[in-house]
């Protein structure tokens, strides 16, 4: 694999260039799709996946060597070792064609997606998913490996990808994805990717890049998605995989947790420095009791202060370490109200903030987190009104108290309920946020003949 220099941070169908041959050539995205002499075969993705999975195992290799580079890269990404050869194996694993085989067939019926099926309720009738057409991808910079899965699906529903990434990330993405299009000799998927590096400042060149799309996939904050959604061109799908905060849930058991439950826990709040939106960042226990919340508290940071070894520590920047050193202090001044208790790493590598009140608080991340009472006849009253932001809780509780806490945390907008421990891990074709993303990235159409199903010859509806 050819190594790029950072002058030429542009991977343009195959070739790499530099920012002014970039910029000539914004004008041409709307011309990629109609250029191409026909649709995307699945079979050629899913295969150059399989190399490409089987090369992320190689660490001698030079895809392996060249993505550890721009994971590690200081200037950066920045990632630890230890983290970088996590997120290569992760990647790897997702690429795997049996994972994405499974995806195909639980978001878009199989993997011919794009060969026509009876339709249920018609006579004469057939239906089939078409890709949206040309997808345009703002990569996420919290999660490396995002913006290379995000592409990787929109390839598998069929299109033609732009993508972004942050002009302060390394080139992980554009390499991965060079790889990608270098595993497929049929060059069907170099034919179908463009990724560019820089600033969502430069409006000129965000407005070009989003002027033919289709379809835009936004990962970021809220401000980052009302950023790109004002110069999507009318008709354009706005795909939002927004900010999401997630808990955990500790259920009444008559005594305190087994250390086995809260290690698991631990690791979920360690992984990723947090960063990840299935992340816990607060930790409710089922009492109105502080007592109780309290030893429920320090249990925990005794769990973290026993799997922090395990973990390395994540690079902080200035402004993030003022707010974890802001909320910290906050939080040890209410103690002397007798609202909160808090136990801290000697290192300052973790932080547990224990707080009597119960509203739902956002953590500074990197191993902060908060420990609140929620007795679980009030899990609604308390949660429904941030229920937009609500992704995953981590549940620990009686065999028979699992199903009645999994329903009252969906009554409030929760949308994944897994155990401890499994809060960051995920199964092929599951939802992302309460939707499926092929589907998101594709067209369901459909053809009925002259005479049948009594409507027109060609129609079409979005999915």
């Amino acid at each position: 694999m050819k190594t790029t220099p950072h002058t030429t941070p542009y991977y343009w169908r195959g070739e790499w260039i530099d920012e002014s041959e970039a910029g000539g050539r914004l004008g041409e995205l709307g011309g990629i799709l109609p250029a191409l002499s026909g649709p995307l075969d699945v079979q050629h993705v899913l295969a150059a996946c399989e190399r490409l999975s089987a090369r992320l195992t190689d660490r001698s290799g030079a895809e392996y060597r060249q993505l550890f580079a721009d994971l590690t890269d200081p200037g950066t990404t920045a990632l630890p070792a230890a983290d970088a050869e996590l997120s290569l194996a992760g990647l790897a694993a997702a690429l795997a064609p049996e994972l994405l085989t499974a995806q195909l067939t639980a978001e878009l019926g199989g993997t011919s997606p794009h060969r026509p099926v009876p339709a249920l309720f018609a006579e004469g009738a057939t239906e089939l998913w078409q890709p949206v057409g040309t997808l345009v991808h703002i990569a996420p910079r919290n999660v490396a490996v995002g913006g290379v899965l995000s592409v990787v699906e929109g390839l598998l529903a069929g299109n033609v990808n732009l993508v972004k990434t942050s002009g302060k990330e390394s080139l992980f993405t554009q390499h991965a994805l060079a790889a990608l299009a270098d595993a497929d000799p049929s060059g069907q998927v170099r034919g179908r990717l463009v990724v560019l590096r820089f600033s969502s400042s430069r409006t000129a060149w965000l407005r070009e890049l989003c002027r033919p799309a289709d379809a835009v996939a936004v990962w970021g904050t809220e401000e980052a998605v009302e950023g790109v959604a004002r110069f999507l061109p009318p008709g354009c799908r706005l795909v939002a995989w927004g900010p999401k905060i997630s808990l955990a849930y500790l259920g009444r058991t008559g005594a305190r947790q087994d250390a086995r439950t809260l290690r698991a826990l631990a690791r979920d709040i360690l992984r990723n420095g947090q960063r990840t939106c299935t992340s816990p960042q607060v930790v409710y226990v089922d009492t109105a009791d502080k007592d109780v919340l309290f030893a429920e508290a320090r249990a925990i940071a005794d769990a973290l202060a026993a799997e922090a070894g395990n973990f390395p520590a994540l690079p902080r920047d200035t402004a993030e370490q003022a707010e974890i050193t802001n909320v910290v202090t906050v939080a040890h001044l209410e103690e002397h109200l007798g609202l909160t208790r808090t136990f801290n790493a000697p290192d300052g590598g973790w932080h547990v903030l224990a707080d009597t009140r119960p509203g739902l608080s956002a953590s500074p991340l990197f191993g902060t987190v908060w420990i609140k009472p929620l007795p679980r006849e009030d899990i609604v009253r308390v949660l429904h009104p941030m229920r937009r932001y609500l992704q995953t809780v981590g549940l620990h509780a009686a065999g028979d108290s699992v199903v009645p806490l999994a329903a009252e945390f969906f009554r409030a907008g929760v949308l994944r309920v897994v155990p401890l421990g499994a809060m960051l891990e995920s199964y092929a074709g599951e939802p992302h946020d309460g939707l499926l993303a092929l589907q998101r990235y594709s067209r369901r159409v459909s053809v009925a003949t002259a005479g049948g199903a009594g409507g027109p010859l060609l129609s079409g509806a979005a999915a």
